[in-house]
């Protein structure tokens, strides 16, 4: 469908538009205009106003209102205790944020509970990894906490250290044997120990932090037979500089030996025992049991305590690139111990429980004047694992202030077109489970009239801006990026921004797809509502690591953001002018400014991505139609294509019954994407196109059904062959329908 006679259709209604108009003109130019009938012109002339384009002169408004003594004030505050989900002090920062929504001008801030089954340590029996030698002596202990390096670092209400959702148990290696470390606990990791003929079935295993979630890396010991996991930060990835006390926190942003990472294990989204549906009080809820939480203990330790453990182990030396910065030792696989501790066992002993806790979210209103059904989402989450200066306060921090910006502007007269809507989370630490319960709950409001979702889980982390999110979303965030000044040196953070990927060969910056690991993942992967993740990361140019340093330790204090990561807070700044600005171009624009044909550019570079290493030809034995799909995205490019460039010419010329309609159409695409029942194996993951990796909840992969039902096809009896090739060719199906739905989206109006 090329749109032509759409076009027509449209210029037709245009041209309807101004009769009317000119009628009311002419009308009005014979009698007296009444108060009534002014009101009608203003309300003609508001219903197609771009406010974003009258209403340029806000944006310097904006960038001039963000203010970083508030900004440091907020996190100040927000980083005083620590905030676990759940806890008295996570419900008094729910009412401090329902308190500031309303001091802004909010219409509305709400409290939204939710009961929710989380998981934790035993304060009076805390999680321990011990070392025993023959005569029964326990020589080493681990810590569970860390230790106080500055004057803001202790608190008694500090969580110990533990994984969220990991059982409790009481495990112990062989006498001498037993223990194997297993790097970072990749697939490709446990299938790189199988090469060496080294086994973990009934092993404790210990892995370094990094690469992938930390729930992935359980899962993948669990189902090769581990009954155990201990898991560490490696100074390769945390204390590049060197592990002195000069080179570490808190003199520098790197991690001393006693940091700690804590952090959620359960590989699903949501109250555990309340999937797919919210977690009210009236919910029928599964019997602990029955929900799919790990089935092997888990403890997380710091570098100082895994030397400990790690120099006592033989067996084969790991592979060099297995090999990181603990000094001293060789990074030996196991399973042995070495000759002189052949006597000794190591033993994990956790203590987790579950409990119901209720945890609140705090919703914030601002209502649009003229399509009050049409929501303009941002959400942050508020709780933390500890003090939690990076993730999520420094979001907080400026949620709270781009929340005090648009109750400026609005107290200056302003209203926005559509509604805003401000979200604070509640326990996303544990699974993104206030989020998930909250989408759960208002599922079909929120696909019928959602424009986007922007989140902000982690402000400050580091210097370098990065972007994650649905094609629809590219361009609008390349050209905020370009109205924000600089938060380092450059003039704008678009020059900055840039100047990084041009180090990386890339002629523009990189806008990845969406992973997991944040609010945006009920929103994109359940819902089909085009999402957007920034934040302001480490420079990988210069330390090529996972995340920053400190994350999820007792060291992401306020200190840490103050004197090493943001001093003078110009990067949550930064944060909260792209927030805000990003915020207004959606909710004021016209026409909601989608970048309409990336999204079919994206699916197919994903497409072809996915039909590397001999897998096209792979695909096409499997199913002799797989060609059709191929050419539905061909069609569905064409079409979008067409749109694009025909909405371009008319839109200056639109009447308010086509553009309500236009952007009706818009709305709908990506949702187009969503298979009711979920991916192959993955109900909860919907999102058909565009969703994290099955193996690493924290990246994202295209079509990943396909790539789901591909993995390990080579290892498959015949019978298992044949369910799993029946499955792909149901799903390559599934695919081509809904790729020719979506281009029939965007047919005239009047047709089905």
């Amino acid at each position: 469908m090329k749109m032509v006679s759409q076009h027509v259709v449209v210029a037709a209604l245009a041209a309807a538009f101004g009769l009317l108009i000119g009628g009311l003109i002419g009308h009005f130019g014979t009698q007296t205009i009444t108060s009534q009938d002014q009101e009608k012109i203003s309300m003609m002339e508001k219903l197609v106003a771009d406010k974003w384009v009258q209403e340029e002169h806000l944006n310097q408004r904006i960038i001039d209102l963000v203010n970083t003594d508030n900004l440091r004030n907020n996190l100040k505050e927000l980083t005083r205790k620590p905030h676990l989900a759940g806890t008295p002090r996570d419900d008094e920062l729910a009412r401090l944020v329902q308190e500031r929504f309303l001091q802004a001008g909010f219409d509305t801030a709400d409290l939204v509970p939710y009961n929710l089954l989380l998981s934790r340590p035993d304060f009076n029996n805390p999680n321990l990894v011990t070392l025993q030698d023959g005569t029964g002596t326990i020589v080493f202990t681990s810590a569970y906490s860390e230790k106080p390096l500055q004057a803001d670092d202790d608190d008694p209400n500090f969580v110990h250290a533990f994984s969220g959702y990991a059982p409790a148990g009481d495990v112990s290696s062989a006498k001498g044997m037993g223990v194997i470390y297993v790097n970072y606990g990749r697939v490709e990791d446990f299938d790189k120990l199988e090469e060496f003929g080294v086994n973990v079935s009934g092993s404790i295993v210990i892995a370094r932090y990094g690469k992938i979630f930390r729930g992935n890396k359980l899962a993948h010991a669990q189902e090769r037979g581990a009954k155990g996991v201990i898991l560490f930060s490696d100074p390769e990835d945390v204390a590049q500089e060197g592990v002195e006390p000069q080179k570490v926190y808190p003199n520098t942003w790197w991690l001393p030996g006693s940091g700690i990472q804590r952090g959620t294990t359960f590989m699903g989204d949501g109250d555990p025992l309340t999937p797919g549906w919210p977690s009210t009080e009236h919910a029928y809820r599964l019997k602990v049991e029955e929900a799919d939480l790990p089935k092997i203990p888990c403890q997380p330790i710091g570098y100082d305590d895994a030397k400990v453990i790690l120099e006592k182990m033989g067996g084969k030396a790991a592979p060099d690139e297995w090999k990181g910065g603990i000094t001293g030792i060789n990074y030996n696989l196991g399973p042995d111990f070495l000759p002189q501790y052949s006597e000794y066992t190591l033993r994990l002993q956790t203590h987790n429980s579950l409990n119901v806790y209720r945890s609140y979210n705090v919703i914030g209103i601002i209502k649009g004047n003229v399509e009050p059904d049409r929501y303009v989402l941002v959400g942050n989450h508020r709780d933390s694992w500890g003090y939690g200066a990076s993730d999520p306060s420094s979001g907080t921090a400026q949620l709270l202030e781009t929340a005090r910006v648009f109750g400026q502007l609005m107290k200056e007269g302003w209203r926005p077109r559509r509604t805003l809507v401000f979200c604070s989370w509640g326990a996303e630490e544990y699974a993104l489970i206030g989020s998930t319960e909250w989408v759960e709950e208002h599922v079909d409001k929120l696909q019928e009239r959602s424009v986007m979702y922007l989140n902000t889980d982690t402000c400050a982390s580091g210097p370098i801006f990065n972007a994650r999110a649905s094609p629809l979303l590219r361009d609008s965030i390349l050209k905020i990026s370009k109205l924000v000044p600089g938060v380092r040196d450059g003039p704008t953070l678009y020059d900055e921004w840039a100047a990084y990927h041009a180090v990386r060969n890339k002629t523009t910056p990189e806008v990845k797809t969406l992973g997991s690991g944040s609010d945006y993942v009920p929103f994109s992967f359940y819902c089909g509502i085009p999402c957007m993740d920034i934040w302001f990361r480490v420079d990988k140019n210069k330390h090529d690591i996972s995340t920053y340093a400190s994350y999820h330790t007792g060291y992401e204090t306020f200190y840490m953001i103050d004197k090493n990561v943001d001093p003078g807070f110009r990067i949550i700044q930064g944060c909260s002018r792209v927030a805000s600005l990003f915020l207004k171009y959606f909710a004021d624009s016209a026409i909601i400014p989608y970048s309409l044909e990336h999204l079919p550019r994206t699916m197919k570079k994903a497409l072809k991505k996915l039909k590397a290493n001999g897998n096209a030809q792979k695909l096409l034995n499997i199913y002799d139609k797989f060609p059709i799909l191929e050419e539905s995205l061909d069609n569905f490019t064409d079409v979008v294509t067409v749109f694009a460039h025909n909405l371009k010419t008319i839109q200056d010329d639109l009447n308010p019954v086509t553009l309500r309609a236009i952007n009706d159409q818009i709305m709908k695409l990506e949702q187009a994407f969503i298979l009711p029942e979920g991916l192959p194996g993955r109900p909860d993951v919907r999102h058909a196109v565009f969703a994290s990796s099955q193996f690493d909840s924290y990246s994202s992969s295209g079509f990943p059904g396909i790539s789901d039902l591909l993995y390990n096809m080579d290892k498959l009896d015949s019978t298992e062959t044949k369910i799993r090739e029946k499955e792909i060719r149901r799903h390559i199906s599934d695919l081509t329908i809904i790729v020719q739905r979506a281009t029939s989206l965007l047919k005239e109006f009047h047709f089905i």
